[in-house]
């Protein structure tokens, strides 16, 4: 069985998170809103199709605890839907977020992250919380990161050492990951800090590897 530290299900649906306008609260308190997510289609060169979807983002911006100006606390939401075509036969996800302090993301998006998670015949996964996910990481001016969602190991034993995995790997014409409440924290930044959904999809066919890249909109984090 592996294990995902992270609020991430894959290959299963999850409900849309509330949608509200986004909202200042003030100095010191809360941003929260959805995000557009992204779409994009591309053909690999043999032919085959693949749509990449990212749907109900939401994010949630607060203060630290430690009530500190240079530290925030970051939840984000969002739902990732792959569809592949022709002679693939699946693919795998990478999905996370792009953060920076300080750094000039661009104005818009277009294409180029705890559950245990067990198969099912259909070739999905059935998946349930194990724990909360929580990075923390510290960003200086013009400096940036990348927050995974999907954080899972290379296996099940112990007695081997494991390495850290960020995609899903799914089969059939059809694959997704979504994620709820995933937590990171940054601290270190005294200036604007702001981030950017980024999901990579690899898809494998006889003649042909494809990498397609999806960067949602930028949003700023205080």
């Amino acid at each position: 069985m592996k294990k995902i530290n992270s609020r991430v299900a894959a290959g299963v649906g999850l409900a849309g998170a509330a949608v509200m306008g986004l909202t200042s609260l003030g100095a010191g308190g809360a941003v929260a809103g959805p995000l557009p997510g992204g779409f994009v289609t591309k053909t690999l060169v043999d032919g085959t199709p693949v749509t990449v979807r990212l749907s109900n983002e939401f994010v949630n911006v607060q203060r630290a605890v430690t009530n500190v100006a240079t530290s925030r606390e970051v939840w984000l939401s969002g739902k990732v839907t792959v569809t592949v075509g022709g002679k693939a036969e699946g693919g795998s996800i990478d999905a996370g977020y792009l953060v920076g302090c300080q750094v000039d993301f661009g104005a818009g998006g277009g294409a180029d992250g705890g559950v245990t998670a067990s198969p099912n015949p259909d070739g999905g996964v059935s998946a349930e919380p194990s724990g909360s996910g929580n990075v923390g990481f510290t960003l200086g001016p013009g400096q940036a990161t990348y927050f995974p969602v999907i954080d899972t190991t290379s296996g099940d034993s112990t007695a081997y050492k494991d390495y850290e995995v960020h995609s899903y790997a799914f089969k059939g014409a059809r694959g997704g990951v979504a994620y709820s409440q995933e937590k990171f924290g940054l601290d270190g930044c005294a200036g604007y800090a702001s981030a950017k959904a980024k999901v990579k999809v690899t898809v494998n066919t006889d003649s042909v590897k494809g990498v397609i890249t999806l960067y949602g909109k930028p949003f700023s984090i205080g």
